[in-house]
């Protein structure tokens, strides 16, 4: 099938659907030139794949997933941190930045491993390469959105799975 990708050039690609992994994308999948027989992934969010693709748009709705998550860290263990008052379903969050915002843990972003109904297992690394003395600055970023910071941390998640 032939899609418009961001730059605007119509290319020949395998198949296209919305990506479980990473909420709000779409995954389109494109034969190897370069490697017979393999195909190769690129993600597009969704608003814009669509409107660039229209009448490749499901007839069902897709529900956009992307807003933010918002919650209070109420038990936090080393590898993982627990909400009580919430109720997600299972993995929903697996390959999704989580950032703490503020409080105990502010400015640390991990990677969410898979969850529970009210728990992130989160990914850590252990490094001699880790700055010390690094404070944070208030409880926000300057500067940066909060979307903005999220696309950047969700394009990191997608690198660190392939």
């Amino acid at each position: 099938m032939k899609i418009i990708d961001s730059n605007g050039q119509q290319r020949e690609c395998v198949s296209v659907e919305p990506d479980k992994k990473f909420p709000g994308y779409v995954k389109a999948n494109f034969e190897s030139k370069i490697r017979k027989g393999f195909e190769h992934s690129e993600w597009y969010p969704m608003e814009e794949f669509y409107k660039n693709n229209p009448k490749l748009k499901p007839s069902k709705v897709i529900k956009d997933e992307t807003k933010e998550e918002v919650g209070v860290v109420t038990i936090a263990g080393p590898k993982y941190l627990q909400d009580i008052t919430k109720n997600w379903k299972k993995n929903m969050f697996s390959g999704i930045p989580v950032w703490i915002s503020r409080g105990k843990g502010e400015s640390q972003q991990r990677i969410v491993v898979n969850n529970d109904k009210n728990k992130l297992y989160i990914e850590y690394v252990i490094s001699f390469n880790v700055q010390e003395n690094i404070e944070a600055q208030g409880n926000t970023l300057p500067d940066i959105k909060t979307k903005d910071l999220f696309e950047q941390m969700i394009k990191k998640a997608k690198k660190s799975v392939d």
